[in-house]
């Protein structure tokens, strides 16, 4: 499977500047190729080329010919969606690699083209062992956030070997309780919810104050909960995909498209119930499980928390509160949301395919699944 890595460089003073000089001279040069192609109706990186390749060179010497190449390609992807408003490049947006602009002499050196020739730069990145001897696959972006340099490299890790599951791991997801399994394994949600109102106070106090010093602590702080609950996520689905692998069980999830868009929600719980991360649970469990060669395959949500888990009677008089349920056939009573993943499992071990699933939701570059 294809995994977006993102590494952390380390350049020196020397090599700081030249990437900075890079990335100002290749977004230059996006924007010079992008006002051609609006106001020509050109949109085809072939004839951009054909047309513009000796213009681009002459009017930006220090790029070399592939960041050129590069450039018409880009450009060409910004167009994809929309060629009804021109597309201009912001400062630092990311500059494009591929194999000809970087290499990878060992685990800790990148070798890099800039504007002032190529570089060894060192690299950091996450355990990640298996990656000796793979290639890069595709394009890697360079980005800059938060003063610091980063590769986003696209790279091709082998699948395990689908495992035969017997019987799959129920988890239903919620905002109490992130996650709920139906081996009774139950990660909260308050951690996210008390960094999520912290981190919402201080940003009303510091927009509420105004001064140069309030915004740029706004400006640090501004990514802190999503980075947070983005951690959480990953250290709940390692758990999952390992619980899973060592019982030899696949992992069976709800179907939660568009429910932002079927729910209707309080006014003051609106902020609460748009942090939601459900997909990038999702993702994370689909991508892990992948690796680890699990099965993942999604079910029918609905009823999963009003339908009883032992004698199947379903009625929304069974959910008597947001934590209790209560079957009113049978009367056996459960931890509402335990009952929901025990539902779901047995729904998953209905739907339960044969070969492990392409993962739902894949990260594309910016969408990285490092760190987990």
């Amino acid at each position: 499977m294809l995994l977006t890595v993102k590494m952390k460089l380390l350049p020196n003073a020397q090599q700081t500047e030249s990437l900075h000089k890079t990335f100002e001279t290749f977004k230059a040069a996006c924007n010079y190729v992008s006002e051609y192609a609006f106001r020509e109706k050109c949109f085809s990186a072939f004839k951009m080329h054909y047309a513009l390749y000796r213009d681009v060179r002459a009017a930006f010497p220090s790029l070399s010919s592939q960041f050129v190449v590069r450039a018409f390609k880009k450009v060409e992807e910004s167009y994809k969606l929309d060629k009804k408003v021109q597309r201009t490049f912001k400062n630092y947006s990311a500059v494009v690699y591929d194999q000809r602009l970087l290499s990878f002499p060992n685990l800790s050196t990148a070798s890099i083209n800039t504007v002032d020739g190529r570089y060894k730069i060192g690299v950091m990145f996450g355990n990640y062992r298996s990656l000796e001897g793979r290639k890069l696959k595709g394009c890697a972006d360079l980005i800059y956030q938060n003063g610091k340099f980063f590769l986003c490299v696209v790279i091709e890790l082998p699948d395990e070997t689908p495992i035969d599951p017997d019987g799959f791991i129920g988890v239903d997801k919620g905002i109490v309780n992130i996650a709920t399994t139906s081996d009774g394994d139950t990660f909260s949600g308050s951690r996210i919810d008390s960094a999520r109102e912290r981190t919402t106070k201080i940003k009303q106090a510091l927009q509420k104050r105004g001064s140069r010093s309030a915004k740029r602590h706004l400006k640090k702080i501004g990514k802190h909960q999503s980075r947070f609950q983005r951690h959480i996520n990953h250290c709940i689905s390692k758990e999952i995909v390992l619980i899973a692998k060592d019982t030899n069980r696949g992992i069976a999830l709800e179907d939660l498209t568009g429910i932002t868009l079927r729910t209707r929600f309080r006014k003051a719980d609106r902020q609460r119930f748009g942090n939601w991360a459900f997909f990038q649970l999702d993702s994370f469990l689909g991508y892990k499980a992948k690796l680890a060669g699990v099965p993942v395959v999604f079910v029918d949500p609905r009823n999963t928390s009003r339908e009883c888990s032992v004698c199947g009677h379903t009625a929304k008089s069974n959910r008597k509160s947001q934590s209790l349920f209560s079957c009113g056939n049978c009367g056996s009573t459960f931890l509402a949301d335990f009952n929901a993943a025990l539902n779901i499992s047995k729904r998953g071990s209905i739907n339960a395919p044969i070969v492990a699933p392409t993962l739902v939701g894949s990260y594309k570059p910016h969408a990285l699944a490092c760190g987990g």
